[in-house]
């Protein structure tokens, strides 16, 4: 019983690391868009940091199996899957 409540709280925290992650990857993007509305958009990768202009997100860790930034329509789009395997798409 005490391995399945640690495992459960393992994968809680996961969810939570990619999610918070995809969040601040979300907001920087659109923080260095707004800053520089002529800029390229900056995507592609995110699983081990993310970098746009003056505005950097930190390697996540572990927690965090894969990220990826994309731009549709000028509104960009992250994409994470924790390491227990669930995704969440932001916006």
């Amino acid at each position: 019983m005490t391995v399945t409540n640690l495992l459960a709280a393992r994968w809680a925290a996961d969810e939570g690391v990619a999610l918070a992650h995809a969040h601040n990857v979300l907001k920087a993007a659109w923080a260095h868009r707004t800053e520089d509305p002529g800029a390229s958009p900056v995507g592609g990768d995110c699983t081990d940091g993310f970098t746009a202009g003056s505005y950097s997100v930190p390697d996540p860790g572990p927690g965090v199996a894969s990220c990826q930034l994309t731009w549709t329509h000028g509104l960009p789009q992250v994409e994470v899957r924790s390491r227990s395997g669930r995704s969440f798409t932001l916006p």
